[in-house]
């Protein structure tokens, strides 16, 4: 029963995340849903769950998740990060968008890394961290729809790429 418990735990944080992030992605509303409620959830859990002050240093992802991942085209210039894996391929924006959205997923993780410093389990943070790298590199960008909540459309790309974030940051601190 306590797995259970733990499990649906686990999968409610995920869908909180999700929301946030795919909230703070939609048209006519604040990025600080993404940029600074995330982070604050998992470093609220942490904070929770470690008991160490260090742990504060997740919020870090503030930063990460204010940095711009835009590819240039004809209505926008890019971002610098965008710009940078543009001119390294060539112009090629599959390899572009997997690069600069995957850079983003390697950050995320970064701000994460006091928690194995503190546990000791750095295979579990690897993995996970391999997942939020896959996760942005292979669908954060991707047209996969939307679905209606809160009177906003949401992307399902946000929504996949924010709760297994949240999911996978829950995980390193839970195991």
């Amino acid at each position: 029963m306590k797995k259970i418990k733990k499990l649906l735990s686990i999968l409610g944080f995920g869908t909180i995340g999700g929301l946030l992030g795919a909230f703070g992605g939609a048209d006519q509303t604040s990025k600080a849903w993404r940029r600074i409620c995330i982070p604050s959830l998992i470093t609220l859990y942490a904070l929770y769950m470690l008991h160490n002050w260090w742990l504060i240093t997740i919020m870090s992802m503030c930063g990460v998740l204010s940095i711009g991942y835009g590819i240039p085209d004809s209505t926008d210039e890019g971002s610098s990060l965008g710009k940078f894996w543009y001119n390294l391929f060539n112009g090629n924006h599959l390899l572009t968008d997997i690069f600069a959205r995957g850079t983003i997923g390697l950050l995320v993780s970064l701000s994460l890394i006091s928690i194995p410093i503190l546990k000791g389990n750095w295979l579990m943070y690897g993995l996970c961290s391999l997942g939020i790298i896959t996760v942005y590199s292979t669908i954060s960008w991707r047209a996969l729809g939307t679905f209606k909540a809160f009177k906003k459309d949401l992307l399902v790309s946000e929504f996949i790429t924010y709760t297994v974030l949240s999911i996978l940051a829950n995980w390193v601190i839970f195991v």
